[in-house]
């Protein structure tokens, strides 16, 4: 039966040996989100919310 997985050491990210592309890749996608959660919080935090509830009944009161 021939083994098909790769080893560790032929894997190209094992050892710090990946390409520097990646690596920026890895980087951007992982400052992106900080920035895009940084983003949503801070307009979250600064948004007013009208929280009360405008019910329309028919009772009538005497």
């Amino acid at each position: 039966m021939m083994q098909n997985e790769p080893t560790l050491e032929k894997i190209e990210d094992y050892y710090n040996q990946e390409s520097r592309e990646k690596r920026m890749t890895v980087w951007i996608v992982i400052l992106s989100g900080l920035l895009i959660g940084a983003l949503y919080s801070i307009i979250s935090m600064n948004s007013v919310v009208d929280d009360t509830l405008k019910v329309r009944t028919d009772i009538i009161k005497y």
